[in-house]
């Protein structure tokens, strides 16, 4: 059978083959110390060191943003003049490194601020001039968070829902303090409506901010979903934080579990 191309479908295809046939270059190898910066009345400015480890020149701009948290638990990054960031772009020979100082005129607010850098490899202006043929580059982002400490920080965890979803249990974890609640390994325990263990694992927890929620999703056996009437997650961490909450939720929420 004979097919006939349009010129969009060409060249979608051409495209295609060149972009298979081209080699990949590796992106920039750096490093970037510290990983996350708190800054206070008393400390409001820190430095970031940046080390080029590879062979080329690096470039790199910076990119300043507010960090919230929509209701279903995304974030949401939008630019802000809240922080300076000084140079705004970097320029790093191979095996050398560089610095920029990130801080803030804020005062101490009710509640933690909590901001995104965002670190934007660029290409290479210098090019190479040896490869035989073109390169597809494949170029690194960086997200590094900025915290402006609240006048009194206080880390309160909440769970807000416990429902299971297509066998998955779906837990809103909450924050009501005014501190983010660090990423870390928290304790999920699974019980039955007479308050039997049926299973209990650890899970990596994300970054809860103040006044928001983070959704902590688990797939759950087929043998012990239909039978969870309530999740307890503790902080290992943190004193007197093994909360517990129901499941109200019906059996049907947990049809089709033993698919793929």
């Amino acid at each position: 059978m004979t097919r006939h191309y349009t010129p969009s479908m060409a060249q979608a295809l051409i495209g295609f083959l060149l972009a298979i046939a081209l080699p990949m270059a590796n992106a920039a190898t750096f490093s970037v110390s510290p990983i996350r910066v708190e800054l206070d009345a008393r400390h409001r400015s820190d430095i970031l060191t940046f080390n080029n480890s590879g062979d080329e020149p690096l470039r790199v701009q910076i990119r300043s943003m507010h960090w919230g948290v929509a209701a279903d638990g995304k974030w949401q990054l939008t630019p802000t003049d809240d922080l300076i960031v000084t140079p705004e772009l970097l320029e790093i020979a191979p095996g050398h490194t560089a610095q920029l100082r990130v801080g803030s005129l804020l005062d101490a607010g009710a509640s933690e601020a909590s901001y995104r850098l965002l670190i934007d490899e660029l290409p290479n202006l210098s090019g190479n001039k040896s490869a035989p043929r073109p390169e597809i580059r494949v170029l690194t982002q960086v997200s590094l968070p900025i915290f402006v400490e609240p006048a009194q920080a206080t880390r309160s965890p909440q769970l807000n829902s416990a429902d299971i979803e297509h066998g998955v249990l779906v837990v809103g974890v909450g924050n009501r303090g005014t501190q983010r609640l660090d990423a870390q390994s928290v304790k999920v325990v699974l019980t039955d409506r007479t308050g039997h263990v049926l299973a209990q694992h650890d899970s990596v927890a994300n970054y809860v901010l103040p006044g928001s929620i983070w959704f902590l999703r688990m797939k759950l056996p087929p043998d012990i979903c239909p039978r969870t009437a309530s999740v307890s997650v503790s902080w290992p961490n943190m004193a007197n934080t093994s909360l517990t909450h129901s499941i109200t939720t019906g059996a049907e929420a947990c049809e089709g579990t033993s698919s793929p």
